[in-house]
This record gives structure tokens, sequence and C-alpha cells, in this order.
């Protein structure tokens, strides 16, 4: 018994003394410092040849010479940089590509399943002979995407890839498996706190006849951040997550000024006109390679909006100055976004009721149309499609 103990102390003296490299890397302008077992950047995992034993045996190779050390250097970093579980992530996927330069990329998902599964998030390992990917449960669920069902649950990949679920298998690993039990959720009311690059962009835009100059600035690093994560779909958490504290007043300290002295319905049509001129329409897949959903930070440094951008900038703003409870419409018919502010339940001329509200239409995507405007029948507001 004494022997048995005396190996067992030995094995967890070596394991905690083990070799460490420092691998400090950028992450959005803000600089992470984390200790990596040695050995383990010596380590690969097979590019072939997959099945539960091969990747049991790699994945348990990776837990032996302490990476989990290394995940709690990281996750005492996200507490600092603020970040929810979406953000972790994030952070785990930049630390496997920038700490193991030389190695694969099936041995970069490999880091980032661990990492995920230490932190108690739900994730899974799935493939065939010569395919292997990562696949992460979310709880805002992002546009397109490859994604399969695994005992009753979603499942969104961690790249592009596209295969046939039939066509893969999931390895149901013991490592790990009982602790991880959370999806991926954004905090809709934490801003991370990343670099601080800071970058200014002018627009101008008339309402009636008269010119205005919003001088808005936003932090890049804030938006490479956001710009590298999955596409969300349609909800209020694009309006909701609230941008930088930079952004915010860049946009409050003209739009304050602007609105002092004006009726509820001029700040209304202020606002409204606003989005419509100083922003410029143009349809994502019009300009991009794929369907891009913007919160609000990325909505200040893009060049062009489409109209869900715009609705959900429309609907921040309403809600920051205006103090109106908005909604998202979709209508799916037209594949068009629109808005709604909340009206008060005696108020004349509103577009439809909701939860026993009446609620008045507006379209931040069409230049001119005032609120209660809008080019969709009353059919297709009928049939329409609500995000609160």
């Amino acid at each position: 018994m004494k022997k048995l103990t005396a190996i067992l102390m030995l094995f967890f003296a070596a394991n905690a003394y083990a070799a460490k490299v420092n691998m400090p890397f950028m992450f959005y302008g803000r600089l992470v410092n984390v200790n990596v077992p040695e050995e383990l950047l010596k380590a690969d995992f097979p590019l072939s040849g997959y099945n539960y034993i091969t990747v049991a045996r790699a994945l348990n190779q990776i837990h032996d010479v302490g990476l989990s050390s290394s995940i709690d250097e990281l996750r005492q970093q996200a507490k600092i940089f603020q970040l929810d579980n979406v953000g972790l992530f994030q952070l785990f996927k930049v630390f496997s590509v920038r700490s193991f330069p030389n190695q694969s990329v099936p041995f970069r998902k490999a880091i980032a399943w661990y990492a995920l599964r230490y932190s108690g998030i739900d994730a899974i390992v799935a493939g065939n002979e010569n395919y292997f990917n990562l696949f992460v449960r979310m709880e805002n669920s992002p546009d397109g995407g490859f994604n399969l069902t695994h005992q009753g649950k979603k499942f969104t990949s961690a790249t592009i890839d596209k295969l046939e679920y039939s066509h893969l298998e999931v390895w149901k690993l013991q490592l790990l498996q009982d602790s991880a039990r959370e999806p991926l959720q954004l905090d809709m009311y934490n801003t991370p706190q990343l670099g601080s690059n800071v970058v200014a962009k002018q627009r101008n835009f008339t309402v009636g006849d008269k010119s205005f100059t919003l001088n808005t600035r936003y932090n890049a690093d804030v938006v490479n951040y956001l710009n590298d994560l999955p596409s969300f779909r349609i909800g209020s958490y694009l309006y909701t997550l609230q941008p930088s504290a930079t952004a915010q007043a860049s946009m409050d300290d003209s739009i304050v000024v602007w609105l002092k002295g004006k009726t509820y319905t001029e700040q209304l049509n202020f606002l409204l006109a606003l989005v419509q001129e100083a922003f410029p329409y143009k349809a994502d897949l019009d300009y991009r390679r794929r369907e891009k959903r913007n919160f609000v930070e990325q909505s200040l440094a893009d060049e062009f909006l489409d109209c869900e951008d715009k609705a959900a900038l429309f609907c921040y703003l309403a809600n920051k100055h205006l103090g109106a409870e908005t909604i998202l419409l979709y209508s799916r018919s037209q594949t068009h976004v629109a808005c709604a502010i909340a009206l008060p339940d005696k108020a004349p001329g509103y577009s439809f009721r909701y939860k026993g509200r009446p609620y008045l239409i507006c379209e931040p995507a069409f230049q001119g149309l005032r609120p209660g405007e809008t080019e969709l029948t009353q059919d297709e507001i009928m049939r329409i499609e609500i995000f609160e």
C-alpha cells in the first residue's frame, strides 16, 4: 500500500512540475499569457483512420499531459475580459491556432473540444474514417451552418464543412462526458472588455430640408471579435447586446442634442430618417460571400447595411432615446426584415396588434417611408414572424 501511495505521489508530482512553455498571444487587442505543457507542443492528432479507439486514445493523451492547467489560465483571462461562454469558445479557438501553429487542424479542434468540455460546455466530436470535426450546442442559433442532432439536442459545427448526418458517427467518449451540460449562450447585457483600437467614421444625412453629420466612433477590436463569431439568426439580442462605451457616447453626444425640444412623434420620425439616410443599404449577398447579422457596433463600422441590420440599429436607438418597446418583423414571402414599436393602448393609426398591444411598423431599410408606412401588404403583415 505504501509503495502504491509513493508511486501515485511521484506521478502527480511529475505532472505538477512538467515542463511548461509560456505562449503569449493577442486576443482582439488584449495580451493573453498562457503556459502550455511542452510535451503538448510536440504532439499531434491522427489525420485519418478515425474511429472510437483512435479518437479516444488521442484525446486521452492530450488530457494526460496536463492541458487542464492551461485551460484554467485561459478561463481566468476570460473573466478579466468579461467574456460570456460564446467568447470563451472564441478564446479557446484563438489559443489553439496561436499556441499550436505547427499542429494540424484536427489537433486544434481536439484542443478546443477538450477546453469546452473541461469548462462545462456541451460539445461533441463526430466524423467518419477520414473526417473529424467539433460540434457545439448553442442557445442562440446561428444562421445557416452545418448542424446535427444528437440525443435530442442540436449541435452546430465549429467550421463551415458540410456532410450528411448519415455519414457521420458521434464518438461517445468517456473523457469529461459527465461534466459538460451548458450550451453556448450570449450574455446580452455585457460587452467584452477587449482592446481600444478606436476608429472614427463620419456619416451625413438629411431630415426634411436640414443637413446633419453624425460623427461615430467604434472599437475595431470589438468589431473584429464580433465579426469572427457565428452569424446569429434574427433576434432582439442583435440590438440588446450593448455597443462599446466609445460607440455609445459617439452617437449619444449628437442625438441627444438633435432630439431636444421635439415631440415624441418628431423624435420618432427623426431617428427613422437617420437610420434610413445615414447608413446606405445594400444586401449582404451583393458584396459578401455569405449572409451576416450585425450587432450595433458592427453596423457602425460597415459601409453598407441590409434590412435586418438597419432594423436592429433603429430598435437600439428607439429603445435608448425614446424608451420604446420594439420587436423585429420578418416577412418570409418578401425575405425582408422590418420592425415595430409598441404604442399606448388607445393610440390611433397602429399597424397591428400583438399580445393585445397596438404596434406601429417602421421601415428603416426604405428611404422616405415614415412610421406606419410599409411596402408590405396587410396579408403579409398578418403572416409576419415576430422576434421579441
